[in-house]
């Protein structure tokens, strides 16, 4: 059976982290979240997650190591001595050794990039030790090491790690919507850089106003997709907004779709969100059905949207705000095939995310960044900023 080992450290990029475990478990990859010290592992935005093994000393039970990105993260794999020793018995047998972002610096530091091709996030190029040749692209492959260069580019390592262990991404990327999310040709990005967002059909509404808004609340209900869910708080907090997850279900640690467990900050209750200017339902196939019995959860978004604060939904959690009546006379879009379960709304199947009124709502899994993004742009924040930091374009984000 082919393991991978995807290495969680303290200040490790959650979105990313779980991202690329999301991905592996989708292709039917054993992969195993291995801490560095504690079994539970605060990552750079302070979600909590808690990992399946502790590291031991030893990467040998595994074809594969995985090291996400994340200044912290990076920092407390370069300084574990162990470690690096273990990276360095993987590559001389041969196994693969991946990394992105900010993580390729340890791989230079265990030696393992000199004479190759490799890519990294471009601010961290000038740190990395003994350097082989660094390559302006989204995933480089040189023997069997890999590495990705940013953040927005989860997807495309994470596909690439699958392709690379002989399973099938493509069928994954599909049920993701992948190509909905990315304007990419052969899956890689395109490296052409559109402007602004996907063109309003003739007819629609105006655009709406922005509303004035600091603190979000996500719904983390058992089953949750936890990347999406994840990824959604980690871009909204870089956009300096109070965001806190609420379990609706009778644990604060969240079992979630691919089997990870991700620490919630509250429990969730009407008067527990009420101070809160917006809230967001994010996916899973098994999330949406005990929301919509959770007669307080329904009562609070229908308050929530009488009040004008607004409303966000994406993948399954759009069935979620349909339920409540949320959706009723607006634009909105949700997973592929679901114009038939958001009847009381204009589906519209050609934006990956749409903002009408005070109603957000976006398409599959592999569309957090954009729904993130329009979340934003309805709160008066510019994502541009943020975009460029992620190479969100650069990677063909939509």
């Amino acid at each position: 059976m082919t393991k991978v080992a995807l290495i969680v450290a303290p200040g490790c990029e959650e979105g990313e982290t779980l991202t690329i475990v999301d991905v592996l478990r989708r292709a039917e990859i054993d992969c195993d979240m291995v801490s560095l010290g504690d079994q539970d592992v605060a990552g750079t935005h302070g979600i909590t997650m808690r990992t399946d093994v502790v590291f031991d000393g030893t990467l040998d039970d595994y074809d594969m190591v995985v090291l996400p990105g994340g200044y912290g993260g990076a920092d407390a794999m370069s300084e574990h001595e162990e470690l690096i020793e273990a990276l360095r018995v993987m590559d001389a047998r041969g196994a693969w050794v991946c990394a992105i972002c900010a993580a390729p610096e340890i791989l230079g530091r265990a030696g393992l990039l000199e004479g190759r091709r490799y890519t990294c996030y471009p601010g961290v190029v000038d740190k990395v030790e003994n350097p082989g040749t660094w390559v302006d692209a989204p995933v480089v492959v040189d023997g069997h090491i890999l590495t990705g260069q940013g953040p927005a580019f989860a997807y495309a390592f994470a596909y690439a790690l699958v392709d690379a262990l002989g399973f099938d991404s493509e069928t994954v990327k599909q049920r993701m919507v992948y190509y909905n999310a990315f304007d990419v040709e052969g899956g890689v990005p395109s490296w052409e850089t559109k402007a602004g967002h996907w063109p309003a059909p003739e007819g629609s509404a105006a655009v709406p106003q922005a509303l004035a808004a600091r603190k979000v609340a996500v719904l983390m209900p058992d089953g949750c997709e936890e990347s999406e869910t994840v990824q959604i708080m980690d871009l909204l907090m870089r956009a300096g907004l109070e965001c806190a997850s609420f379990h609706t279900g009778s644990e604060r640690w969240v079992p979630t779709m691919q089997g990870m467990t991700v620490r919630a900050d509250n429990a969730f209750s009407a008067d527990a969100v009420s101070t809160y200017d917006a809230i967001v339902v994010p996916g899973g196939r098994t999330a949406a059905a005990p929301l919509i019995a959770n007669e307080e959860v329904m009562q609070t978004l229908c308050a929530f949207d009488e009040a004008g604060k607004l409303v966000c939904g994406m993948c399954s959690g759009t069935t979620v705000l349909e339920a409540a009546g949320v959706l009723a006379g607006k634009r909105a879009t949700g997973y592929t095939g679901y114009g038939q379960k958001l009847k009381s709304a204009t589906f519209v199947s050609d934006e990956v995310a749409v903002w009408d009124a005070n109603v957000v709502t976006s398409q599959g899994p592999a569309t957090p960044y954009p729904f993130a993004f329009k979340i934003m742009e309805a709160l008066g924040i510019d994502p541009q900023p943020i975009k460029d930091r992620l190479l969100y374009e650069k990677a063909g984000g939509r």
